[in-house]
């Protein structure tokens, strides 16, 4: 199924200090049905969803209860939503951009609503269903998205030298390890954080990955990223697998990350590492075609980057369920390499 977008029109050549001239031209551009997917920031949700479940099923043993699900990924939304919603708002039009903020910046209006509506519901959530050491953990989480927030719009100098992708997947990966945190007893703490550090840089890698994708529109846009103001390449992604990698393997071995959310990790790691330099063909090709349309659809590519981050967990989840424990071509392997 299609839906369309109009784009404004622009017959302008138009250049920034950083790319060549990337001549526009009014276009009608076409939604697939999947693409509402990653325009909605659903596909965020439902990575927030899974390794919430992760984390509950290796810490606690069980399923987060349909409120906990409920809170974490209103609250995913919220943030996701309300990031490309202050994007859109000095979203230059004329100049590349992606079909995310051009879509935030047409229903601007009616994303507004919605989002007020998702926030009202998320606050009696909390308020009716929650006790004051979830609320207090949900307010440090709270502050963190909101210091996030005012650094990508306001570029503030001091926490620019924490890469933004860094921030926002340590922040993400403490999001959906919250329900964990206010009973957490004292010997599941430093697996916890452990946990929670390794998920986040995960997800830290995933967002450097989509932004090194999208550098020429953030570029375009001035907008704040870790491929600003370089000569990027794909190596220092490469370095972070290769660490990611190391680390879960070190911790796994030291009995500091707990085994089944290990398994979610590397086998998570795997598939984004093959997603990444799958597309290194594509991404030459792109190189050498210079004509940049005014809004990019979101590419096969940016739902591969979010199913490594899903499929592979989920897997793990529903053998687990149903069998018990995880299986035996899947801890060989791994085994044998930490051995």
């Amino acid at each position: 199924m299609l839906f369309e977008m109009e784009e404004p029109e622009s017959n302008a050549v138009v250049a920034t200090t950083n790319s060549s001239a990337l001549p526009q031209a009014a276009t009608t551009v076409s939604i697939r049905l999947w693409h509402l997917i990653n325009l909605l920031s659903l596909d965020a949700v439902t990575v927030g969803l899974t390794w919430q479940l992760v984390f509950t099923l290796q810490f606690f043993d069980r399923f987060p209860s349909l409120v906990e699900s409920s809170i974490i990924g209103i609250s995913i939304w919220l943030a996701y939503t309300a990031d490309r919603i202050l994007d859109s708002r000095r979203l230059q039009c004329e100049l590349p951009h992606s079909l995310r903020h051009s879509f935030h910046h047409q229903f601007q209006t009616w994303v507004c609503f919605w989002w007020i509506l998702a926030l009202g519901l998320n606050v009696i959530l909390i308020t009716r269903f929650t006790n004051a050491d979830q609320i207090k953990w949900g307010m440090v989480c709270l502050l963190l998205v909101f210091l996030y927030l005012l650094n990508a719009q306001k570029n503030n100098s001091t926490l620019r030298r924490i890469p933004k992708e860094l921030q926002a997947g340590l922040i993400f990966g403490f999001g959906v390890s919250l329900v964990c945190w206010p009973a957490a007893a004292q010997p599941i703490t430093s697996p916890l954080l452990a946990s929670t550090l390794v998920t986040g840089s995960l997800f830290s890698i995933n967002c450097a990955t989509v932004a090194y994708w999208e550098r020429r529109l953030d570029t375009a846009q001035t907008f704040l990223a870790w491929t600003s103001q370089r000569n990027t390449t794909l190596a220092p992604i490469a370095y972070a697998l290769a660490l990611e990698f190391a680390l879960i393997l070190v911790m796994l071995y030291s009995g500091l990350l707990p085994t089944f959310i290990s398994y979610c990790l590397l086998s998570s790691t795997s598939c984004l590492a093959i997603t990444i330099f799958s597309n290194k063909r594509y991404e030459q090709n792109q190189t050498r075609d210079r004509g940049t349309p005014s809004a990019q659809s979101p590419k096969g590519r940016e739902l591969l980057a979010d199913l490594s981050l899903i499929l592979p967990p989920a897997t793990l989840i529903v053998w687990r369920v149903y069998h018990g424990e995880l299986p035996t071509c899947v801890i060989t392997p791994i085994m044998a390499m930490t051995n």
